[in-house]
């Protein structure tokens, strides 16, 4: 698909030649967060269309669509469900997220996601491939996280 704009500012939409790509994410963060992989998958769209002024701000929701919803995954407390919910994303990181992997690569792309959405940049030579490498990393540890409590689960000392 394709996006135009004529000299009026109308959008057009022209006929697609290809089908724009999708990024598929793993059984384990699917299970954590549904909405993840589909707010990913709309700024992804949005990137691929050369809309560079709103993609990141998708990211970054995404990226706080992930972040509490594994807390949330990872705790079946419904008062801190509804907590976690309510609260800033930075402040989910700094305060509920206890691997320090996930905690330190969050951080930095919310800072980023928040240079996205505001006039003037805090870090001026990165970029939205920057967020996502960031959010890709992101991701990663979470599913190392989930995959080796589970194992652990599974297989308990043995004495």
């Amino acid at each position: 698909m394709v996006l135009t704009q004529d000299s009026y500012g109308d959008f057009k939409i022209i006929s697609p030649n290809a089908l724009p790509e999708k990024k598929v994410f793993s059984k384990i963060i699917r299970e954590v967060s549904q909405d993840f992989e589909k707010i990913y998958n709309q700024a992804f769209y949005a990137e691929q269309l050369s809309l560079d002024q709103i993609c990141g701000v998708g990211y970054r929701k995404a990226l706080e669509f992930l972040i509490k919803d594994f807390l949330m995954f990872e705790n079946s407390d419904e008062e801190y469900k509804e907590t976690i919910k309510k609260k800033f994303l930075y402040s989910c990181i700094q305060e509920d997220v206890s691997d320090e992997r996930i905690k330190e690569v969050a951080k930095r792309a919310v800072w980023l996601g928040n240079d996205e959405t505001h006039y003037v940049r805090k870090w001026a030579k990165k970029d939205v491939s920057n967020l996502k490498d960031l959010i890709n990393l992101t991701v990663r540890w979470i599913e190392n996280e989930i995959e080796t409590k589970r194992l652990l689960e599974e297989m308990p000392e043995y004495n």
